[in-house]
């Protein structure tokens, strides 16, 4: 049976029993919908494709601890969100200690720019750009709850397993995103 004919948990047994290409497809599978989310939950983050690929390394790594009775998006997306939250926590530590000594001396090493686009065209449209940013200003809760179940389209459930929460909770979430959102968008059509 082909790769592409395969479901992703036979494809993750697979992986698991040590067959390379069997990941890699599931590799292709999430690679752009899971792009999307960490750059989603990151804010637009310069550094989400290395996350990203942090995201897959730590999958491949933990493949045989995967189980195979459990939808396999639910587990990428967990472990997508884990290491997102893991660069959150390594950047604040290196603001602290660049705020603490900064690197404004002759001794300054040439650092460089990392700051390369990479939002693609889709966004070039300014109703969509204003949209993304109001997502973008949700509470962290809230916006990963809105971009995992309506931009990512994942199911309730699923969404609760990622992140460790009730149906309800996810539910409650959602609804107040939109909520938040529907409201920012009244606001400008009124002055508009």
């Amino acid at each position: 049976m082909a790769h592409n004919e395969r479901t992703d948990a036979e494809l993750a047994v697979a992986a698991a029993g040590g067959e390379e290409r069997a990941f890699t497809e599931l590799m292709r599978r999430y690679k752009e919908p899971l792009y999307r989310y960490i750059h989603r939950a990151m804010r637009g983050d310069e550094d989400a494709y290395d996350v990203l690929q942090d995201a897959f390394a730590a999958a491949w790594r933990s493949i045989d601890r995967y189980d195979p009775a459990r939808k396999f998006s639910t587990w990428i997306y967990h472990i997508a969100l884990n290491k997102v939250r893991d660069h959150g926590r390594k950047r604040a530590v290196r603001s602290f200690f660049f705020q603490a000594a900064p690197l404004d001396g002759p001794d300054r090493p040439d650092i460089a720019d990392r700051g390369v686009d990479v939002s693609g065209d889709f966004e070039t449209h300014d109703e969509l750009r204003r949209v993304s940013a109001m997502i973008d200003e949700l509470p962290e809760k809230l916006r990963v709850a809105f971009t995992l179940q309506i931009l990512q389209d994942l199911a309730q459930n699923e969404v609760a397993d990622i992140l460790g929460v009730s149906v309800k909770t996810v539910e409650t979430r959602v609804y107040r995103a939109r909520k938040i959102l529907q409201a920012r968008v009244q606001s400008i059509d009124q002055l508009s």
